[in-house]
């Protein structure tokens, strides 16, 4: 659900570019490598300095181990990444942009910057540094770790079982010793996560992402079979984007590698909530059912702790994470049905260790309590399975990298959903040809799973074999 976003993006592309630019408050529009990408247009004004451009292209393709009808056996994406960076004796500025395409599917469009910022050069104020634009920010152990929880940073979900962190927008002024660390971030307006994009069609809601699943063309209302038909009720942009929010982060570390980092802040939920809003449509002899399906775009408070431990040798970690989150401009009516966020507390905790010189183990478990909540509904008969809040309520992943060489590198993870009894391996291997700047990779996702509820189990039976071809330049 929170890909149905991006068909309000994808028709307002122009003025989210022009805001963005407004924020980096420099006419540099740069770049990063396959997750991320872009290119630097103009100079900064009369200042000198470096400048530096790289890029990737190449394409992805998947192919499925069972048939679904509502995708087929394999899909291909061709993508390119650019990304710069120039420095001046004053500014830093870089930024990336990556753009997506099917070849295989409908050609939907999709446009990630993962990051687009400027800011000043180190020790030019100091302790302090002022960044502006969108800058990828090392918020929580969590976020790195359970990407499908978009706890502070964002997410772009091309690939929904790979999703990739993004950058916050907005301005950042950092203070920084050999010990202490503080941000400070505030911004006006807040960009929801994106995805593949998706549409109404014919009375549904349709996309070309193959792990879209297709809202139920049927429901059993007052024990008849009835027919929905679908409306998407996008609001209006400035109640999308206008949604001030701030953030800070005070860390500090000792020299023996103890830290202790503390945030809070109030931002918006990165994940697009839902609502369907159902009713019979006694026009009709047929009796169908109209659902309106409502995107929300809720606020939250949040509050984060973690404890840690780094080796100074950087060969093992320990970490403790605690979060509390207070939602608010949440709707809700009596006839609409949709997941109620409410106050959650969110416990997490992990290790990554270098076990023998080429292989680094990475594991961790994560428990979520969502306060309860008592639905006065007028539509008791009437049910639209919509995502919630936290995909995965309790959840262990345990994972590792192998460093064959220089060049060639694999990685191995197991996410558990411990309530559902899911389960999802993904192996990935990957070489890189120096003398053709080439890289070529494979790799697999398994899913075993009971049961079609959370975050591994909405994905039962898409498993499938992964091969991509980069070239760098």
């Amino acid at each position: 659900m929170i890909l149905l976003l991006d068909t309000l993006i994808r028709m307002k592309s122009k003025l989210l570019l022009a805001i963005a630019a407004l924020i980096t408050a420099s006419e540099s529009y740069a770049s990063n490598d396959v997750d991320f990408s872009g290119m630097n247009s103009e100079s900064l004004g009369t200042l000198t300095g470096d400048t530096r451009y790289t890029g990737t292209i190449g394409f992805d393709t998947s192919s499925f181990l069972y048939q679904s009808d509502s995708r087929g056996t394999n899909s291909t994406t061709v993508n390119a990444t650019f990304r710069g960076k120039k420095d001046s004796r004053i500014l830093h500025t870089q930024g990336d942009i990556s753009l997506y395409t099917f070849i295989t599917n409908k050609p939907d469009l999709g446009v990630n910057p993962q990051e687009l910022y400027t800011q000043t050069q180190p020790g030019l104020l100091g302790n302090f540094q002022v960044t502006a634009g969108r800058k990828l920010f090392d918020w929580s152990k969590l976020d790195k770790t359970w990407r499908m929880m978009s706890l502070w940073s964002p997410r772009f979900t091309w690939d929904e079982l790979h999703p990739q962190l993004v950058g916050m927008t907005g301005l950042f002024v950092t203070y920084e010793t050999p010990r202490l660390k503080i941000a400070l971030f505030g911004s006006p307006i807040a960009i929801p996560e994106m995805g593949t994009p998706t549409s109404e069609k014919d009375h549904n809601i349709v996309s070309s992402n193959p792990f879209w699943k297709p809202l139920p063309s049927q429901l059993t209302v007052l024990g008849a079979q009835t027919t929905i038909k679908y409306s998407l009720l996008m609001p209006e942009m400035k109640d999308i984007l206008l949604r001030p929010n701030f953030a800070l982060k005070a860390r500090y570390e000792t020299e023996t590698g103890f830290f202790a980092s503390l945030n809070s802040g109030v931002l918006p939920v990165n994940m697009v909530q839902m609502a369907a809003e159902p009713f019979l449509n006694t026009q009709g002899t047929s009796g169908e059912l109209d659902v309106n399906i409502r995107p929300q775009f809720p606020m939250r408070n949040i509050n984060t702790l973690e404890l840690g431990y780094d080796s100074p040798y950087k060969d093992w970690n320990l970490w403790l994470s605690a979060s509390y989150e207070q939602p608010f401009q949440f709707e809700n009516q009596a006839n609409w049905l949709n997941p109620i966020i409410t106050p959650s507390s969110i416990i997490s905790a992990g290790t990554s260790t270098q076990l023998t010189q080429n292989f680094r183990f990475d594991g961790s478990v994560i428990f979520i309590h969502e306060q309860p909540f008592n639905r006065s509904s007028t539509l008791p008969d009437v049910n639209v399975d919509l995502p919630s809040r936290f995909p995965l309520k309790q959840g262990i992943q345990v994972g590792g990298n192998w460093r064959f060489s220089d060049v060639t590198e694999g990685n191995l993870s197991w996410i558990q959903d411990l309530i559902q009894q899911n389960h999802l391996a993904s192996m990935d291997l990957e070489h890189y040809i120096p003398s053709s700047h080439l890289t070529v990779g494979m790799g697999m996702d398994l899913i075993l799973a009971s049961s079609t509820q959370g975050w591994v189990g909405h994905y039962d039976g898409d498993d499938r074999l992964r091969g991509w071809l980069k070239y760098a330049f």
